[in-house]
């Protein structure tokens, strides 16, 4: 679940609004040849692209002039979300405000901030409350990304280097490699999106630094793994027999051997 991340948890909300509401930047690393590069990308306003996405699924052509083989397949998830998103933004609205929501979310959610923001700063809204809708709306937007650009899931096939398990199961109950990745690898191949988690014992990597720490425990793990088969294989091979490698057969009490 996201938490604040300032001491002002006023301005963690408008983080949010901003990236639901208006064009908005990120920054990442990325490794290029064993330099690191800073890349800095200019977002559209995430109701915009969900609303994009619904609209570019109806098509271009109108519907009752086109052939059904060529009529675009509407996509009702992305339109059941955008009018969930759009009565929550609504409601939150009509906490603070008698008057009428604006045409489009996103002027109504910015307006909503200006009033939620004039409460939260005068002490009207408690910090809890404030934390409440931080979350509430990172939920939106990060399931909007999360729709737009969904991760790809990877499975490590080595065991866990935390806890050596290999298998387990997932938080839907699947039962697959214990090293889950999720990742959004852009264009520019940056693992600044990644994240890893054994589903055994919820140890984490994030972004590119963890995936390279990862990588480095899971060699260690190996290394000390085929150190010790090494040394199980040298044991029998310069020992022919086990009474020659020192270890002494002892009578059950039935007085058969073993």
């Amino acid at each position: 679940m996201s938490q604040p991340l300032s001491e002002n948890p006023i301005d963690d909300v408008l983080s949010v609004v901003d990236r639901l509401t208006a064009r908005h930047q990120s920054s990442f690393t990325i490794d290029n040849d064993g330099e690191s590069k800073t890349v800095t990308v200019t977002h559209e306003p995430l109701l915009q692209q969900l609303r994009g996405a619904v609209i570019s699924s109806i098509g271009a052509r109108p519907g009752g002039g086109a052939l059904p083989s060529e009529r675009s397949v509407i996509d009702s998830d992305a339109l059941e979300q955008y009018n969930k998103i759009e009565d929550t933004i609504i409601g939150l609205y009509k906490e603070v405000t008698d008057a009428i929501p604006f045409e489009t979310p996103e002027r109504t959610l910015r307006q909503w901030y200006i009033e939620f923001s004039n409460r939260a700063k005068s002490g009207k809204v408690s910090k809890d409350v404030v934390h409440k809708v931080y979350r509430k709306l990172s939920k939106i937007a990060d399931g909007i990304e999360g729709k737009l650009n969904p991760p790809t899931i990877l499975e490590i096939t080595s065991a866990c280097p935390r806890c050596g398990v290999a298998y387990g199961k997932d938080g839907h109950g699947v039962y697959r490699h214990a090293v889950i990745v999720e990742s959004r690898v852009d264009e520019n191949k940056s693992l600044e999106h990644t994240k890893a988690r054994c589903v055994a014992c919820g140890a984490v990597w994030v972004h590119g630094r963890g995936m390279r720490q990862l990588r480095w425990e899971i060699d260690q793990s190996e290394d000390a793994r085929h150190a010790d088969t090494e040394n199980i294989e040298h044991l029998f091979e310069s020992y022919g027999t086990l009474d020659s490698a020192g270890v002494q057969t002892r009578p059950f009490s039935d007085g058969d051997t073993a």
